[in-house]
């Protein structure tokens, strides 16, 4: 925690004194005359949008608004090795079953484990989560190796006291045998990220790559091989560690692919030289010891890149390597096929080389070995399947060609069948494809029938490296299980459509494949199995369970949600309401749960939101229903959202929570506004404002209808302005709903007075605020702003009052005391040596060199001064109680208005900073409605880079930051004694955050809602 006196803490402040000698303003500040109690009084501000005025930080944040395997249905668990001579290679994955359970890794909520005991019935009886991305893992003796990547953690550093951040690959060794209570028994960093892994024997590998990007790691490029000794569970170990730098100046090399027999691996990946004449690097590792010691071995040169494990094999003592040089703008190199004599790991001799002949230049897309045979795909937009015969290893000879539309992206061998996945945008009947190929005779390869599926386009969940662990085959049901997701358009003529994703099933049989139906998945589909007559099919989301009697019609029978999707959350009264968005089905849907249990992934409640757009032509399935605003009362929510395919109109609907089990739709209608409204107030440059586009008064919504004209160009200066270059007048509303009778309800416009622009809204009770401001008509560098209050206390019949003419746009209002906090606008306008002296002194500013062809030596400074003003607001008059300078040499990126506190998010100018102090950013918080006198304290932020402050709650500003995802709060409750303090970590960035007391609800997206304590 960091404290903060004030006494230092306005350095900002200071700035502006010292920047201020020698400055001429061009228009005045503010001016005030005589203010009796009957007459109305006269401020007239600077113009901050008039042509001379008007700042340059066009695109800027600146503007101050808030804003396969084989016949086992499912991966099993491996019971330990042997300790033989053979020593038994295992392959890790997301899933494993043993003894009645499910063993699941989901990149959003980490380890579940899920009791699949009895049939039709999924409980979950466990669950680890962890801050990093889960890879892969397996389960022996009772303890899950849980392997991540992004694993991310602050070193403390104790020689200078300091903390570092660092990313790395974790390992942890996790005892499940008490399923309910998950205990981490070790855990071991590795390097960079993890490429692959094997656990042979008593010992697990792991491959890791850095690419010398990532935080914390080696600046330089490099593959580590690291060993664990995981025989005994009580005594995991870290053996032996081998690393290799990588020789690749470029950078266009990526994690590491890896094949692996009982006594050794073969670690290699893209790499690039700068020519057209790419290879790889085979690095030969001897893992033969039992116990886990590496050994380096030697290394080969294959002639091109190795993209995939399957380029690689070992097979009868000969290493086998099928390449093409070059990268994928590259395809005029012909791939070759190598034959390596393996000795031992030290020694490997060239042994063979074909090159393949090639109907015309293409690039290798797959490859796969099947004993004393290999199998190639290249492809352009038709895909060659190339046969090779490796019986004679020092000559392989390539036999059969068969031509084929699209490409293969893994090959499954079964005798002399293969089985294939791959792709084929061009086919009416989906993107996808499952193929099955007769290799019976080389020389003459044939397709016996291919079967197409996963809309107009399609994708696989895993990377070639692990595509098999995807691809189930049953070969004693004769089914196939394939987990996809994919894309179909509409033809409503919108170019909308909708993301899909599942489980397609096939039957196959030695001649034919014969395409079933679809079980459908929530959330990206990753694997399929079978287990007790039901088929399980999991993603990252969920675990759905599926009868499959009628393949073509598989009917759910039971889901589990492992994560939600959470891009809003609200509370009302015992209540959380959660708006959730399926990204791979567009299935929106409002999820209700009990305030003591916000996170829990089951709801009390769930609500299908898709007939709320069913009905509206080319909505694209209600995509905006996902980021829709959010609102409750009592017993109902509100949902506000956007109509994409036409910007005229804004949806509302009202949902009945009267029972958290069955939430329903009470009413939906179409409202004749733009759906601008939904959003904060328009960008106007050097204007600050608070608020936000729509504010509530209990069973009341109010919104912001502005058509707000952006001047980043000169052609918003109309015509009629006399040639005075005045902006166009802004036409702007209130649209009042009354949904005090949730079933009807209804709708209010009250045109709001005509002026350049009106800020954001604020609300006070049952009073909503706002400013605008209008040009004085003889010189529009000037301007008066008026304050505009709208009482609707009763929605039907809203009360206007009387426009009151105040210095400035409004930043805070206290209904109580009947003040207003302001600020005010001076342009100034001076000679600068050159655009550094400029931009020294105002950090937003326009610089106008004289010799317009370059920017360098002197020329015209304008830039815009602000005040913060109190006021004492009348019912027709405003008097001015206090003022206080804001600095110049800072930009004000945002404003948020709390409890008698204004917060403002400040950095200095990047352009003429000498130091990170001078650029760095720093939280600027005024007061001074209660006490009527304006106090300024500042807080230096310089690790808010990564970060944006969310919200304000009473006198606290909420911050979010992004690397690494976290919550911190700054307690502005004592202005003598600032407090800055993160509060807690998350899995992923939050852009939106809800307080409930002390307790901060994080919508987290795809990694759902997290809670952070607030409190001391």
């Amino acid at each position: 925690m960091t404290f903060l006196s004030r006494t230092y803490a306005r350095w900002l402040v200071l700035a502006t004194a010292a920047a201020s000698a020698g400055l001429t303003g061009c228009q005045g500040g503010s001016t005030t005359g005589p203010s009796p109690d009957d007459a109305q009084t006269d401020f007239i501000s600077g113009n901050p949008r008039n042509p001379g005025g008007r700042d340059n930080s066009e695109g800027d944040d600146a503007g101050g608004s808030t804003g396969a395997g084989g016949g086992a249905g499912a991966p099993t668990a491996d019971d330990g090795g042997d300790g033989g001579a053979e020593r038994a290679i295992t392959e890790a994955d997301i899933i494993q079953v043993h003894d009645g359970k499910l063993y699941a890794l989901s990149q959003y909520s980490g380890l579940s484990i899920i009791d699949i005991s009895r049939r039709d019935r999924l409980r979950l009886v466990g669950r680890y989560e962890a801050s990093g991305i889960p890879f892969e893992m397996y389960l022996r003796d009772g303890v899950v190796y849980a392997m991540f990547s992004s694993w991310g953690q602050y070193l403390y550093n104790e020689a200078d006291g300091s903390y570092t951040f660092e990313q790395t690959s974790r390992i942890e060794a996790l005892d499940v045998s008490d399923p309910a209570n998950i205990a981490s028994i070790g855990s071991f960093n590795l390097p960079g990220s993890i490429s692959d892994s094997r656990i042979v024997g008593d010992v697990l590998y792991a491959v890791t790559f850095e690419d010398g990007y990532c935080w914390g790691c080696s600046g330089t490029r490099n593959t580590t091989v690291t060993s664990l000794a995981v025989g005994d569970p009580a005594e995991i170990t870290v053996v032996d560690q081998l690393t290799y730098d990588d020789e690749d100046p470029y950078g266009y090399g990526w994690q590491r692919s890896v094949s692996v027999t009982a006594d050794r691996m073969y670690v290699a990946g893209i790499e690039w030289n700068g020519t057209d004449e790419g290879h790889s690097t085979i690095q030969v590792i001897d893992i033969s010891d039992p116990g886990g010691d590496l050994v380096e071995g030697t290394s080969v040169e294959a002639v091109g890149q190795i993209q995939s494990r399957w380029q690689m094999d070992e097979h009868e003592g000969v290493l086998r390597v099928i390449s093409q040089p070059g990268l994928w703008w590259n395809n005029a190199a012909k791939p070759g096929v190598q034959t390596f004599t393996v000795a031992s790991s030290q020694e490997l001799t060239p042994l063979g080389y074909t090159e393949l002949t090639l109907p015309r230049p293409e690039s290798l897309r797959s490859v796969r070995f099947d004993g004393d045979r290999a199998y190639a795909i290249t492809a352009e937009q038709t895909d060659p399947l190339f046969t090779i015969d490796l019986s004679d290893p020092e000559n392989p000879a390539q036999l059969g060609e068969l031509e084929m539309p699209g490409w293969v992206y893994h090959m499954e061998p079964r005798g002399d069948r293969v089985l294939a996945l791959g792709f084929d945008n061009a086919a009416a009947e989906g993107a996808l494809h499952v193929s099955l190929f007769d290799v019976s005779d080389l020389a003459n390869p044939t397709m016996l029938e291919r079967v197409h599926f996963g809309g107009d386009w399609g994708s696989f969940a895993e990377d070639q490296d692990r595509i098999h662990k995807a691809f189930t085959i049953l070969d004693d049901l004769g089914a196939l299980l394939v987990p996809f997701s994919g894309w179909e358009y509409d033809e409503n003529g919108y170019g909308c459509g909708a993301y899909r994703s599942g489980i397609q099933l096939i039957d196959f049989t030695a001649d034919t494949l014969t395409k079933r139906g679809v079980a459908p998945a929530r959330g990206q589909a990753r694997r399929a199995f079978v287990h007790d007559e039901r088929l399980f099919a999991v993603s990252d989301q969920e675990v759905g369970t599926f009868s499959i009697d009628d393949r073509d019609a598989p009917v759910a029978t039971a889901d589990l949600a492992l994560a939600t999707v959470v891009s809003n959350a609200v509370t009302t009264g015992d209540l959380v309401v959660r708006m959730s968005a399926d990204w791979w089905t567009n299935r929106a849907q409002l999820e209700v749960v009990s305030a003591a249990d916000p996170t829990r992934a089951e709801p009390l409640g769930r609500l299908d939101l898709s007939t709320l757009t069913s009905e509206s032509q080319g909505d694209c399935y209600g995509s905006g229903l996902a980021e829709a605003r959010v609102f409750t009362h009592g017993q109902h929510a509100y949902l506000l959202w956007p109509t994409y395919t036409d910007w005229t109109k804004t949806n509302l609907a009202v949902i009945d929570l009267t029972n958290p089990a069955a939430p329903r739709i009470a009413s939906q209608r179409e409202l004749p506004f733009s759906s601008n409204a939904l959003y904060a107030g328009g960008y106007y440059g050097a204007v600050l404002q608070a608020g936000d586009a729509v504010v509530q008064a209990g069973s009341t919504l109010v919104l912001r209808n502005a058509n707000d004209t952006y001047y980043y160009y000169d052609d918003v200066y109309y015509e009629g302005s006399s040639g005075t270059g005045a902006p166009k007048p802004s036409e702007a509303s209130l649209e009042i709903i009354d949904l005090s009778n949730p079933s009807s309800p209804a709708h209010r416009t009250v045109a709001l007075p005509e002026g350049a622009g009106h800020t954001a809204l604020l609300i006070d009770g049952t009073t909503v605020l706002t400013s605008h401001w209008v040009p004085l008509p003889d010189d529009p560098s000037r301007a008066r702003f008026y304050l505009d209050r709208i009482d609707v206390a009763d929605p039907s019949a809203p009360v206007v009052r009387t426009p009151v003419n105040v210095p400035g746009s409004l930043l805070a209002f206290d209904g109580a005391s009947r003040r207003a906090l302001t600020v005010d606008y001076e342009t100034v306008e001076f000679a600068a040596a050159d655009y550094a002296a400029c931009y020294g002194v105002f950090a937003e500013a326009r610089f106008e060199p004289t010799n317009q062809e370059s920017w360098e030596g002197p020329g015209v400074c304008t830039g815009t001064r602000r005040t913060l003003k109190l006021l004492d607001v009348g019912d027709t008059t405003a008097r001015l109680r206090d003022e206080s300078s804001l600095p110049d040499n800072r930009r004000i990126a945002q404003v948020l208005a709390g409890d008698d506190r204004v917060f403002m998010y400040t950095a200095g100018n990047y352009i003429v900073a000498d130091s990170d102090r001078e650029s760095s950013t720093g939280i600027l918080v005024a007061s001074g409605l209660e006490a009527g006198s304006i106090d300024v304290a500042t807080q230096p932020l310089e690790d808010l880079d990564y970060g944006w402050p969310i919200l304000a709650d009473d006198a606290r500003l909420v911050i979010a930051s992004y690397n690494p995802p976290s919550i911190a709060v700054l307690d502005a409750a004592d202005l003598d004694e600032l407090t800055y303090e993160t509060k807690g970590e998350l899995s992923s960035y939050t852009h939106r955050v809800t307080i409930s007391g002390d307790r901060a609800l994080c919508s987290l997206g795809h990694y759902g809602l997290e809670i952070v304590d607030l409190g001391d």
